[in-house]
């Protein structure tokens, strides 16, 4: 038991600095209005071929009632729409508005300055080292979500 505490407190730790560098413990991320499932859920919609609320949630884990109730404040300052499908009527297909895609693209240009902001200062070979590091950590962690 006191190794697994010892583990679980330094991948704790690793999570605080990481969200620390990251500026996730922000309220709103990237100088915008928006939080970090907010953003998350942008990007799912810019990135996903007709995208659904269905879709959203088998690529992020979130409870579906949260996610709806972004969705309904998306639509209503006029970020996103929603429309049936023609392929299943059931299902709604969400997009970016014009408005949204410009919003979006705020997000994308802030999230990329701040990661470059973070790693300018590294050489090359560092660059390369953390970019492995990252990929090792994945396909330790692959297939082992909640």
């Amino acid at each position: 038991m006191k190794k697994n505490e010892e583990l679980i407190g330094k991948i704790r730790g690793f999570n605080r600095f990481y969200t620390n560098i990251i500026g996730v413990v922000d309220r709103h991320v990237l100088d915008s209005p928006y939080s970090l499932t907010d953003a998350r859920v942008l990007y799912e919609i810019s990135h996903t071929e007709n995208c659904s609320a269905k879709k959203i949630r088998e690529n992020i884990d979130i409870d579906e009632g949260y996610l709806s109730r972004i969705v309904d404040r998306f639509i209503s300052k006029g970020i996103i729409r929603k429309s049936r499908s023609s392929a299943d009527g059931r299902t709604h297909v969400i997009v970016l508005t014009p408005k949204g895609k410009k919003e979006f693209a705020k997000l994308d240009r802030n999230s990329s300055k701040s990661i470059y902001g973070i790693v300018e200062k590294l050489s090359k070979k560092e660059c390369e080292e953390l970019v492995d590091t990252m990929e090792k950590l994945r396909k330790l962690l692959a297939g082992h979500e909640r």
